[in-house]
């Protein structure tokens, strides 16, 4: 009624901030090929082993310098590793050849050039990974194996020996080496393009300070027309471990920084690094989104909800508006949430420490202001209310929020 239909979907332990630019900041990606290197395009990573060792490799349009240009070619291994792989990228094989990863998805491809939708009786692959003379990916409408698989079943196929690499791309219809068709579905017609990194550089420089009380929502009805957000927003994570540091406190008067989990802990990861922050998080604009896709259990995972409409890449931390700050916490509080993951915690104080690693790369404290300004918004007697128990890991169910408001010096109230 309000006619607001983004919706954030974070854990407990997550907190979304305005992306603002600073000195620990990753590389923006490139927009071209440095000055005669060459360019890949409409490029697949093919996962496999070379030589005995796991080993990544890319098929793709080369474009450059020689007789290769305008042809497909597989590279040799990949040096870099799989989170160095990502478009705005120069990657090195073990030939010592560099290749400029062209960003395919800043413009969609033209739907003319390939299919939309499978013929009748054709199965549908989607999110597909070639690993050696193997396709594998996501099966629907099957029509071939007896029992049918399931629609939303991992599976894989031999791919045909004679299948001409260039086709291993969405919107085209391939055979396996038994001759059956599939069709590899043009998830990207349905993605939002990469935004252009210098456009969002300037757009970073002008993101408020957490201190002047504006909201998400304001931030992308500023820029959603200059930027196209899509129906599947994602937003990159930042890990900050459980390292403890002298502060200057910003808690008000009766609160304390200890208690929150955001003014308390400083140190956090090398952005960028996804092996240690992982995968991204989402805001969904339900208002674009089909009821179909809405409703049941269609959620492929919780970083990336709605396979259809939120990309299958990592969005790069320099050209993102926000970004979302995922915290350790005291031990205490990671064994404390009693959820899936929560049970295989308890106890497990080396799984708690290895978790940490790395998260001591940078000090940052833009987060931290929240707090005073949140009180001087609401106020400070419901800003009690509402934060009741905050720090506290007795058992859910000892104690009720009055006996939580009356050991902080509170009065509970109506608001």
């Amino acid at each position: 009624r309000r006619g607001k239909t983004w919706v954030l979907l974070l854990d407990v332990d997550e907190y979304i901030a305005f992306n603002t630019i600073e000195d620990d900041d990753p590389p923006s990606p490139l927009e071209e090929a440095p000055e005669g290197g060459a360019t890949l395009k409409d490029w697949k990573v093919m996962h496999g082993r070379i030589r005995g060792r796991k080993r990544a490799q890319l098929f793709g349009l080369y474009e450059g310098e020689g007789t290769r240009n305008g042809t497909h070619i597989v590279t040799g291994a990949i040096r870099e590793s799989d989170e160095k792989i990502v478009y705005g990228n120069v990657v090195r094989d073990d030939y010592g050849t560099r290749y400029f990863l062209h960003d395919d998805s800043t413009k969609y491809q033209d739907p003319k050039k390939v299919l939309s939708q499978a013929p009748e009786g054709i199965p549908t692959l989607k999110s597909i990974q070639v690993r050696g003379p193997k396709l594998y990916g996501v099966i629907y409408n099957d029509t071939y194996d007896n029992p049918k698989k399931m629609d939303g079943e991992y599976t894989h196929i031999q791919i045909h020996p004679k299948l001409k690499r260039e086709l291993l791309k969405s919107g085209n219809i391939i055979q396996d080496s038994q001759g059956r068709k599939y069709f590899i579905e043009n998830e990207q017609l349905l993605w939002p393009p990469h935004v252009n990194a210098s456009q969002v550089l300037r757009a970073r420089k002008e993101l408020p300070a957490v201190s002047e009380g504006k909201t998400i929502l304001d931030v992308i009805e500023r820029y959603r027309h200059q930027f196209y957000f899509g129906s599947c927003l994602q937003i990159p994570r930042v890990l900050y471990g459980s390292k403890e540091s002298n502060y200057q406190p910003m808690a008000p008067t009766g609160f304390n920084d200890k208690d929150f989990v955001t003014l308390r802990y400083r140190w956090h990861a090398q952005k960028g690094n996804f092996d240690v922050n992982k995968f991204q998080k989402t805001i969904i604009d339900v208002s674009r989104v089909p009821m179909d896709h809405l409703e049941g259990e269609q959620a492929y995972n919780i970083h990336r909800p709605l396979e259809y409409f939120c990309r299958a890449d990592v969005p790069r931390f320099a050209t993102s508006l926000f970004r979302v700050n995922h915290y350790l916490d005291s031990y205490e509080a990671y064994t404390y949430r009693n959820d899936a993951r929560g049970n295989k915690r308890k106890g497990c104080m080396e799984c708690y420490l290895k978790k940490g690693n790395g998260t001591d790369f940078a000090v940052n404290d833009n987060i931290r202001p929240w707090l005073r300004s949140f009180v001087d918004e609401v106020g400070e007697a419901k800003a009690h209310v509402l934060l009741a128990g905050v720090g506290d890991f007795r058992p859910l169910g000892e104690e009720t929020l009055v006996d939580f408001m009356a050991e902080k010096g509170g009065k509970y109230v109506e608001v």
